[in-house]
């Protein structure tokens, strides 16, 4: 019943060397620990249920990860269609030096790829997010990630940008991008669906454009 492997063979192999149905295996696994997470809590399953639900063997599990906190979190990649990335750094207009005019449609892009590319997977993912204040391994896990998956996509813009990663509009970009996408799944899951999480991001982020819009300071007589 323990949740961890014992031995350095339970490594999770790298992403590179996974065939399709191996990246599917994985996918499924994650997906399945959270929804058990969000329905059960992280201690009101075990490995050998997930593997059950999911049509696998423990060993087959631990040929994925090491443990069950690391199938609850996943990877990040599995998140986003293939070829994402790469298409929004290609969308960059050439010529240009400094933040591209085209920043912010182009992470808007970005963003709604994520969106669609499985609502009912999000859904998931955001309900394992809500029951994380009670469950301290998740919580602890969350304190971790943040920052660091903040990082990463300072690390993508400055990519693209060619501008550091420290530029404070795209600290405001990835602070606004997570607000509108939390706010839009909340929204989504509140409406039970009636809209799609794509059209309840953009309903969110027009909102926040138009007040961005307005001046900064009232001129004075």
């Amino acid at each position: 019943m323990g949740n961890s492997a014992k031995d350095s063979d339970s490594a999770e192999p790298a992403a590179e060397g996974l065939s399709k149905r191996m990246l599917k295996t994985r996918l499924s696994i994650t997906r399945t620990a959270r929804a058990l997470t969000a329905e059960l809590g992280y201690n009101g399953f075990t490995i050998e249920q997930l593997c059950e639900q999911v049509g696998i063997s423990r060993r087959t599990f631990f040929n994925y990860f090491p443990g069950k906190l690391d199938a609850i979190f996943g990877h990040s990649s599995d998140d986003m269609p293939e070829g994402a990335l790469e298409r929004f750094i290609a969308a960059r207009p050439e010529g240009i030096t400094g933040i591209s005019p085209t920043l912010l449609a182009d992470t808007v892009a970005l963003v709604l790829e994520q969106l669609t590319f499985d609502e009912q997977a999000i859904v998931c993912t955001h309900g394992m997010f809500k029951v994380a204040h009670r469950e301290p391994e998740l919580l602890q896990r969350m304190m971790q990630m943040g920052p660091k998956k903040e990082q990463e996509f300072l690390d993508l813009l400055s990519q693209r940008e060619g501008v550091p990663a420290d530029h404070p509009m795209f600290h405001f970009l990835a602070h606004a991008m997570r607000f509108c996408c939390m706010k839009a799944i909340d929204n989504y899951v509140a409406n039970a669906g009636a809209k799609s999480l794509a059209d309840e991001f953009i309903t969110v982020l027009t909102a926040a454009k138009e007040l961005f819009s307005q001046p900064l300071f009232l001129p004075h007589d």
